[in-house]
């Protein structure tokens, strides 16, 4: 059964100024995000939604846009079903307001500004971590809605076996072997196969017979090695290969194939007071974009991005009230190649950027802690941008704390703003400030939380003038106010985590709500145990949204969604799992013209030694 994920919140939240010497509470879920430190949730002064391992194999999701779509605050416009583009919108920020981390480190978008959410396989993923409200004062530019923390598996000694399949043609294995081979030193193997047949993600004008499915591949290898207690070190490959079919504008089918290579290093050592880490990570992603009987080369290369990132953060326990944070970080994009406009402006023009961090928490009292925070970041290419937040949270009661925070963030102009179709080189970050207050408590053992925010978002980037001769500029405004009830509870042997979720996503300068986010969304999840079987629902209705803000794309209708799982312990090694989703074959969309899947069915089977 899941930990209740509020419960942390209600307990001595103090103990974050004893972090280095006295280990958390068992109840309390610790985090690494929100302040690259692990830390209790109870000490975080921001909502956090956790998704552990054993919730992903729970929610039998298939991917991680599935996974994701469970949290509260984040809603998905997605072109079909399996391995299609994914756009995520987190508390009804635009979906590239949103900052994804693999292992604390970003994942780097395509030109087209966007992140291919496809090529992270869920059998290598052992949480997410969702930090909601402005994070911009840890990690820069994108935070303006939050943050996303994807961590992987760093596994004791074992070896993990899964099959699965399904509807649509779905077929799935993958495989994690870990050995120690000797006291300091472990080797991570993992892999994965994926392949879907998928169905016609554009009926309308596709041709009937066609189907765009999804093949994907994916290896990892994780050197860990730990001489001392107090110090470890790893050093980490990733490779992932992804295909796609898609339907153009006119329904011809096409091909997307991405390759994703990724090689990195990080070391963690504390000694007394003092909590050190530095990671440098090199990545590389290519994106081909071709008809039906081509194949990926040079002429349907479209980008070829490379991105380095390197960063030290170290945290120091002054005393028992007060610790404080800094650290630098170093991250530098290039376009090695593609076919994009104005492709070889961009191969001449890499961006680097540079920011420096600090944080501070002291506890005021056992009751009233206080947060501060800064970050300044040196662009090559936009000068450079100042962030803050400033936070403190009162425990009334055993049960009960409130909290509040004022915090900046901004999102710098993308390759595809600067150097694109209608590209400006002279745009100015996206600049955000969001106003939070929230109360937290555990009454008659519900835990629940009630949040309310204002985020105000100014210098929108837009396409200006004239087609074709108009240009990208910041002219538009947009404010997203909004409310979060969240609880979390038993009902005899039925747990239950229920969000509702009321928000006015609201374009300012059009005097429209913002693109498929809907004023109200609800999610409710429960699952009991009957001897050795689990059984789980997954409930959500999203309310009716444009498909586009200026109004047209028409809208797109409120649904509600079923989602049926059953998990069977064979043994202590074997576990069998079964999932019907969209069970009641709703149809619905959440971009337009692209239908979401009919009702469906999955089985795996899952084997760990």
């Amino acid at each position: 059964m899941s930990k209740k994920l509020l419960a942390a919140s209600m307990l001595p939240w103090a103990v974050f100024a004893h972090a280095e010497s006295t280990p958390p509470s068992v109840d309390d879920t610790l985090v690494v995000t929100a302040s690259r430190f692990e830390q209790p949730v109870s000490s975080v002064l921001a909502p956090v939604s956790v998704l552990t391992r054993s919730d992903i194999e729970e929610l039998q999701a298939n991917s991680l846009v599935d996974a994701l779509k469970t949290l509260p605050g984040i809603e998905i416009g997605q072109n079909g079903g399996r391995g299609q583009t994914a756009s995520i919108f987190l508390r009804g920020t635009n979906s590239n307001h949103v900052l994804v981390l693999v292992d604390g480190v970003r994942l780097p978008r395509t030109m087209l500004g966007t992140i291919d959410f496809n090529m992270l396989p869920l059998n290598t993923v052992e949480r997410i971590e969702v930090i909601r409200g402005s994070g911009a004062t840890v990690y820069g530019s994108d935070a303006i809605g939050g943050v996303i923390n994807i961590i992987t598996r760093n596994d004791a000694e074992a070896t993990r076996f899964s099959i699965g399949g399904g509807s649509f043609g779905s077929a799935s294995a993958d495989v994690g072997v870990t050995r120690k081979v000797n006291d300091s030193l472990s080797v991570q193997l993992m892999g994965g196969l994926e392949s879907v047949d998928g169905y016609n993600v554009r009926p309308d004008i596709a041709p009937a017979n066609d189907k765009h499915g999804f093949e994907s591949k994916n290896a990892s290898l994780r050197l860990s090695y730990a001489p001392r207690e107090n110090w470890r070190s790893n050093i980490i490959g990733r490779w992932y290969e992804n295909e796609v079919g898609f339907a153009d504008y006119v329904g011809a089918k096409k091909y997307l194939w991405v390759e994703s290579k990724a090689i990195g290093a990080d070391t963690g050592f504390t000694s007394g007071k003092w909590n050190t880490q530095a990671r440098i990570e090199l990545g590389e992603q290519k994106n081909y974009d071709f008809s039906e009987g081509a194949s990926p080369s040079d002429e349907t290369l479209t980008s070829d991005i490379r991105q380095i990132y390197a960063s030290v953060a170290t945290r120091y326990q002054v005393n028992e009230q007060l610790a404080v944070t800094g650290g630098v970080d170093l991250t530098s994009e290039r376009y090695l190649d593609g076919n994009m406009i104005a492709i070889d402006v961009i191969k001449d023009n890499p961006r680097e950027n540079i920011g420096v961090f600090g944080l501070a928490n002291f506890n005021v009292t056992d009751n009233v802690l206080i947060e501060g925070s800064v970050r300044h970041d040196e662009n090559d290419q936009f000068g450079g941008n100042t962030t803050g937040l400033i936070a403190a949270s009162w425990k009334m009661h055993d049960d009960y704390r409130i909290f509040s925070s004022y915090g900046t963030a901004f999102k710098a102009p993308g390759f595809d703003k600067l150097y694109g179709f209608g590209g400006n080189v002279n745009l100015k970050p996206e600049e955000s400030e969001n106003i939070e207050i929230g109360l937290e408590g555990n009454t008659y053992n519900i835990g629940w939380s009630l949040n309310g925010y204002i985020n105000n978002i100014d210098n929108l980037i837009t396409y200006s003038g004239s087609y074709p001769t108009g240009t990208n500029k910041n002219v538009e405004e947009a404010r997203i106010k909004g409310i979060e009830l969240i609880a979390d509870f038993d009902l005899g042997p039925v747990y239950n985590q229920v969000s509702l979720e009321l928000r006015d996503p609201k374009d300012l300068t059009k005097n429209m709500q913002l693109a498929r986010r809907a004023k109200e969304v609800v999610k409710w999840r429960t699952s009991v145990w009957l001897g050795d079987v689990l059984l789980g629902t997954q409930f959500m209705y999203q309310g009716e949204r444009p498909n586009f803000s200026d109004g047209s794309g028409g809208t797109l209708s409120s649904y509600s969604v079923w989602d049926l799982t059953a998990q069977y312990d064979i043994s202590n090694n074997i576990t069998l799992g079964a999932k019907v989703s969209n069970l009641f074959d709703k149809e619905y969309e959440t971009a337009g013209d692209y239908p979401a899947a009919e009702r469906a069915f999955y089985v795996n089977l899952n084997f760990a030694y």
